[in-house]
């Protein structure tokens, strides 16, 4: 009889988060990235709706990157008894049991307030939300999805594995580690597996970084492979040049600052805050921060700027060369790590310029809140967006269209200036995207496109099709595609 392997999507298809693939071989199963959707109080109630695997009989799980929509769901692992490794690079591998402490620490917080009536309010009213449209300060319980004992449990399996190194998992079926260039320690998967006396291999790209990052050192080429499953998050847009980005940065601190206001940035702690800070490190040295001190109000964040130090060879050449000298490309004058919420309370009452890099990036919850009813309602300030943004969060609100906000501090009008900085997406652009499954080192391999809006998964199949020749596949969610 004929053997059988299949590839199945079990989240981000057609969305951008929940990244969760099931690869089932007659040699072995694994899963590639177990992540939380996020997103409205409908999105979030998904999580518990754990995808019909039989975890106890899953021989391995593997990480592409830190970011919780990737890896978010790992703590109920022991939940589900699946003892599998969870194998990651090193710098996934060091991020990922304070990741999952952090989740759990906040899935019990965010249940404690909603059961006490104390859930931080972060929403728009003016303009009022569409007809059926449900905030994230929606009336439904938060879901507990595990507590720190299970992340502990969890972290405990996490097995480092380093880039470029074949790790078997079973006979007949191996894996290896390329670099994404997303986040420090994001990975493209590689897994090679028996199928009717042949090797096969699929791809798995995790999140791609540009094809020209300014902190880390360039994405590694598409190795020849039978299957690619790719994402697509960015593959209706093209976005600047960074270097744009840098001199639009160095303009909005230089009008800020004269207007004596201060500056507010949403923050993503693993990747956009490290970008961020880079940028605003060559600021310092050409001293164009006119003044303003820099606080990264982020523990998650600090470690993860801490990380680059440790690992300079995933650094772009000039930064490797500078960390390995001893000289940290992340830290410059004036710039303050805030640890606690003392510190960062501290901090809002402060007359002094400055700009604050403060979570969460999507303004749902974090530090953010209570510098947002510190700065919001004064047109000197500025709100500094490099990110993606949620549709139905405060952050996307902020962005394009609020002009009443509700706090838990009061009623705020948005009078502060908006700034989108494009080019500091740490996702690759339709551009960076086409051009790296073109420059694949051999093959003509199937191309599947995953973690993605529907509309960027048809844009990018467009452009994949009109500039390379090659067909792509849109699956939809729970749907299994043999892989011949």
């Amino acid at each position: 009889m004929s053997e059988r392997a299949t590839i199945t999507l079990l989240g981000a298809a057609g969305e951008v988060t929940g990244s969760c693939t099931l690869l089932d071989t007659p040699r072995g199963r694994v899963v590639i990235d177990f992540g939380l959707f996020q997103g409205s109080p409908e999105q979030e109630h998904r999580n518990l709706q754990v995808p019909e695997i039989d975890w106890p009989h899953v021989d391995g799980v593997i990480v592409t990157h830190a970011h919780v929509d990737h890896c978010g769901r790992l703590g109920m692992l022991p939940r589900l008894r699946c003892a599998a490794p969870i194998f990651a690079t090193p710098p996934t591998a060091d991020l990922l049991p304070r990741v999952l402490r952090s989740s759990a620490s906040l899935q019990v917080l965010r249940h404690e307030e909603w059961r006490n009536g104390t859930t931080p309010i972060a929403r728009v009213i003016d303009p009022p939300p569409e007809p059926g449209t449900k905030s994230k300060t929606s009336s439904s319980e938060p879901p507990i999805l595990y507590d720190a004992h299970d992340a502990m449990l969890a972290a405990e399996t996490i097995c480092p594995i380093e880039y470029n190194v074949w790790r078997e998992i079973k006979p007949g079926l191996r894996f290896r580690f390329h670099d994404a260039s997303h986040i420090i320690g994001s990975a493209s998967v590689e897994v090679a597996f028996i199928l009717n006396g042949i090797e096969r291999k699929v791809l798995f790209s995790g999140d791609l970084g540009p094809a020209r990052s300014p902190l880390l050192r360039a994405r590694e080429l598409l190795p020849d492979v039978d299957v690619v499953l790719m994402e697509s998050t960015n593959g209706a847009r093209n976005f600047t040049a960074s270097s744009s980005s840098a001199d639009a940065l160095a303009d909005v601190v230089q009008r800020v600052a004269a207007r004596g206001g201060k500056i507010l940035a949403p923050t993503f702690a693993l990747g956009r805050a490290q970008t961020l800070l880079l940028r605003l490190a060559e600021l310092s040295r050409l001293n164009k921060l006119n003044g303003m001190n820099v606080y990264l109000d982020s523990p998650m964040a600090i470690r993860a700027s801490e990380l680059c130090g440790r690992y300079p060879a995933l650094l772009e050449p000039a930064l490797r060369a500078a960390a390995e000298a001893g000289n940290d490309p992340l830290h410059f004058a004036g710039l303050q790590h805030l640890f606690n919420r003392r510190q960062s309370l501290k901090l809002t009452k402060s007359a002094q310029l400055g700009i604050i890099l403060a979570g969460s990036g999507f303004c749902d919850a974090g530090p953010v809140l209570h510098h947002l009813a510190a700065l919001v309602a004064d047109s000197r300030n500025a709100l500094l967006f490099a990110g993606h943004q949620i549709v139905g969060l405060l952050g996307h609100s902020l962005l394009h269209h609020a002009k009443l906000i509700e706090l838990k501090e009061g009623m705020f009008e948005v009078k502060a200036e908006r700034v989108h900085l494009e080019g500091l997406s740490g996702h690759a652009d339709q551009g960076d995207l086409v051009a790296w499954i073109g420059a694949r080192e051999g093959g003509t391999p199937r191309v599947i496109l995953n973690h993605g809006e529907q509309a960027s998964r048809v844009a990018l199949a467009g452009a994949i099709r009109s500039g390379l020749g090659l067909e792509t596949e849109l699956p939809d969610f729970m749907k299994s595609i043999e892989v011949l």
